[in-house]
């Protein structure tokens, strides 16, 4: 995989380590599905690692990590203060052992509770790979956001649908970058978001 080969090699083996904790893990809980396994470096890491470009510098958080994509992915490749969101306990607790395994608990944060729930101050960037339409995502995080952050949201092949809807009750800057694992999937980035009012 190209995207992988462009980042250090310190970062490369973390990241290999990474796979390997998701894989053996998978056979305790559903982490991913088992039928991407074999397009691991593809459907997990690249399609995380795209993010990495479309991110500001500063705190980011990640709704509902899962099993560590995009957010645990992305933490690998730098020393940033990373968020990772995820309510299901044996998944946050995953999260934290495989932060541990890989020796960046020290920038890595894992919050066992849903987004909801999580009180920090405004962040620089947002993230969240499969886990609510945008609606959903900018109402229960908006608290998380300031008029700087930008929202980085892979959606699939539903974007621009779901951008269209979500215009309705929102506004701010908004635009679709096209994915580059996935010739059909665009990314949603969204900054300024805020509640439209009520006429």
């Amino acid at each position: 995989m190209t995207m992988l080969a462009d980042v250090p090699r310190e970062t490369q083996e973390r990241i290999a380590a990474l796979k390997a904790l998701v894989v053996e893990e998978n056979g305790r809980q559903n982490l991913i599905s088992a039928a991407t396994i074999e397009a691991f470096e593809e459907r997990h890491i690249a399609d995380s690692l795209q993010l990495l470009a479309l991110l500001p510098g500063g705190p980011m958080l990640d709704i509902g990590s899962g099993g560590g994509f995009p957010g645990l992915v992305l933490a690998c490749t730098s020393t940033r203060v990373v968020h990772l969101v995820e309510p299901r306990s044996k998944r946050a607790a995953f999260l934290q052992s495989a932060a541990d395994a890989l020796g960046i608990a020290g920038h890595v944060h894992v919050h066992a509770k849903k987004v909801e729930r999580v009180e920090l101050p405004p962040v620089a960037a947002i993230t969240a790979r499969a886990v609510a339409n945008l609606d959903t995502l900018f109402t229960i995080a908006l608290h998380l956001s300031d008029e700087n952050t930008r929202w980085v949201l892979p959606k699939g092949q539903s974007a621009a649908s779901e951008l269209a809807e979500a215009r309705r009750t929102w506004q701010g800057e908004f635009r679709l970058i096209s994915s580059v694992t996935d010739a059909q999937a665009a990314i949603v980035i969204a900054e300024g978001v805020r509640r439209r009012r009520a006429r």
